[in-house]
């Protein structure tokens, strides 16, 4: 009997741990691909291309006053003779942060190799920004840590708590904008999309 209940009350700690791993691992894969492809494409490699995002993008004042942390999804195409276009950013952070990855990517025109094949043509490169003392899980190919702001900046574990209490309240909205904070900061986390569905589903039915 014991036993029973030991399993039973792991079983979802064990469940989240493996969703977990698998985004982890996914994660790493979807990194190695646009290493390949930068070290392919971008004279120098992607450790080049790591330094001069270092170069040009700074953490705003105004979004390290406002705990501004979260991944941008910067999309692009540099063509096989490296004509760099539709660059698009999904989760923008906005505090002018878009603004410095616009500067970046401008500032890598002419430092890209030819190719033949169209499959290297297409970019999709996640950046987190992040600050001092503040705890996230969230990941990205590059990373810009700020200076903390002077005071704490709420943590993935701040909004965890606050989700699992609006949603144990019933407060399904106030939840969701918890969910929504958490998906923003790491936007390739596939378990916050399938608590926001859940939580979406049961007011439908």
């Amino acid at each position: 009997m014991i036993l029973f209940f030991l399993v039973l009350f792991s079983t979802p700690i064990a469940w989240a741990q493996d969703l977990n791993e698998l985004n982890k691992k996914l994660t790493d894969q979807r990194f190695e691909t646009q290493r390949t492809i930068l070290n392919y494409r971008f004279k120098g490699g992607s450790g080049e291309f790591e330094r001069v995002f270092f170069q040009q993008v700074i953490y705003t004042e105004e979004a390290r006053k406002n705990c501004v942390v979260g991944v941008v999804i910067m999309t692009f195409t540099v063509s096989c003779d490296n004509v760099i276009s539709d660059l698009k950013m999904r989760n923008p952070m906005h505090y002018g942060l878009n603004e410095e990855l616009q500067k970046f990517i401008e500032a890598t025109e002419g430092r890209w190799n030819t190719c033949q094949d169209e499959k290297y043509t297409r970019f999709e490169i996640p950046v987190l920004f992040t600050l001092e003392g503040t705890e996230t899980n969230a990941r990205g190919l590059l990373t810009l840590v700020g200076d903390s702001p002077g005071f704490s900046c709420r943590s993935d574990s701040y909004y965890m708590e606050r989700f699992e209490k609006f949603k144990s309240k019933g407060k399904k909205m106030k939840a969701i904008e918890m969910l929504d904070q958490l998906i923003r900061r790491d936007p390739y986390n596939n378990s916050f999309y399938d608590l926001k569905r859940d939580l979406l589903k049961s007011e439908t039915d």
